[in-house]
């Protein structure tokens, strides 16, 4: 009988093993599958100290036989991008790009003005106050820097009630573009009374599409030169991922020094190529753009180390314009001779059926996509004391 029993359990153990791994294996393979644009970076080492030669050519893989595509043209004979008459740029590419006229309206709209990147604020009718600078005495540990769009109310409140609130060495920004649209409803009244009532929108007076997110990035690091130079570190995110806030800043006060002073940190990807299919997301022309991307954290959001904003800034400069914003960063990286790091924790390719688990929330540190009511449900049920894991 006590036999019987010792096989009874060791067949139940051996069934709880299985049933484990299995759920691993499917989990894993779906996130491989998720992400069309390249496979998961399983390590790198230990980042150096920035720095930015005269010739980026081969740091940015553009050495050997000249490609005929416009990026890699540009890049090789690139000193830097123009400084004033932003838009001879723009012109130049529609004119010596021979396709231009059957690339996505999209993308004709985003080279004719790509080399633009200093626009003014965006502030209410009637004046207002811009977003505080950071004071001496409240420099934030980690500043939260949200990319959102101006109709995505929720998805803001959504940030403002749950892991964007009020956490002890953070703060919380949204950065936006223009409140009027192209061809879209006037939302300048509510996003004016919104900014107004939080003080928590970075708005600037630029098209907001989702070509444009890069000029976000560039944006908020001049903002962060100016008026919050001694953040350590800067949280990119969308406005529909989930952060465990709380694990997050745990994990970036244990890191060593070494690695804190260059941190670029996310799900990091590595040997992507772009998708050359037309009509489908992230299609890149032959055309406009040959080669690997670089290694880079997913957009759905990545931490950086503050220190890196001046640089980050000098190696845009430099750096030919790219239509999505993370790989643009990466390649930004690149530039500087600085890799990404990647953590497990990252996952921006989340299954819509895992979001209803907090458990399964509680051991990471980000994820996306998530919707704004899922985000307050997760928040309360992993702060909740009924919550048994």
């Amino acid at each position: 009988m006590r036999c019987r029993k010792c096989q009874l359990c060791l067949l139940a153990l051996l069934t709880l093993l299985g049933l484990k791994v299995y759920i691993e294996w499917t989990s894993e393979s779906w996130l491989n599958k998720a992400e069309p644009r390249g496979t998961l970076l399983s390590s790198t080492p230990p980042n150096a100290e920035p720095t930015l030669p005269i010739n980026l050519s081969a740091r940015l893989g553009q050495t050997g036989p000249l490609s005929f595509a416009y990026w890699n043209q540009q890049q090789r004979n690139l000193g830097a991008l123009p400084s004033t008459d932003c838009r001879t740029w723009g012109t130049a590419a529609a004119s010596e790009i021979l396709d231009f006229l059957l690339y996505p309206q999209d993308l004709q709209r985003f080279l004719l003005s790509a080399a633009c990147r200093t626009f003014p604020l965006w502030l209410p009718a009637g004046g207002g106050s811009p977003v505080a600078s950071c004071s001496d005495k409240d420099v934030p540990y980690l500043l939260l820097a949200v990319k959102s769009e101006p109709g995505h109310f929720a998805a803001r409140q959504a940030v403002r009630e749950t892991w964007g609130s009020a956490v002890a060495e953070t703060r919380l920004l949204f950065l936006l573009g223009s409140p009027l649209g192209m061809g879209g409803p006037d939302l300048r009244s509510l996003v004016a009374w919104e900014s107004q009532h939080y003080g928590d929108l970075l708005l600037w007076d630029f098209l907001d599409v989702p070509y444009n997110r890069t000029l976000k990035d560039l944006l908020l690091l001049t903002w962060l030169s100016h008026h919050c130079p001694d953040v350590s570190f800067v949280l990119q995110v969308q406005d529909d991922a989930f952060v465990h806030t709380p694990a997050l800043l745990e994990h970036l006060q244990t890191l060593p020094p070494t690695w804190a002073r260059s941190l670029y940190l996310g799900e990091v990807f590595t040997q992507a190529k772009p998708l050359r299919k037309p009509g489908e997301p992230f299609y890149v022309p032959k055309t406009f753009f040959e080669g690997d991307y670089p290694a880079y954290a997913s957009g759905g959001g990545y931490v950086i180390s503050g220190r890196l904003a001046p640089w980050l800034l000098q190696a845009a400069a430099r750096v030919v314009p790219f239509p999505f914003d993370d790989v643009y960063t990466g390649f930004c990286f690149r530039a500087l001779g600085l890799v990404p790091r990647a953590h497990p924790g990252f996952l921006t390719a989340w299954p819509a059926d895992r979001t209803r688990d907090p458990c399964t929330i509680r051991g990471l540190l980000l994820v996306h996509p998530v919707s704004p009511q899922d985000t307050i449900r997760l928040w309360k049920h992993l702060w909740g004391p009924e919550l048994q894991c």
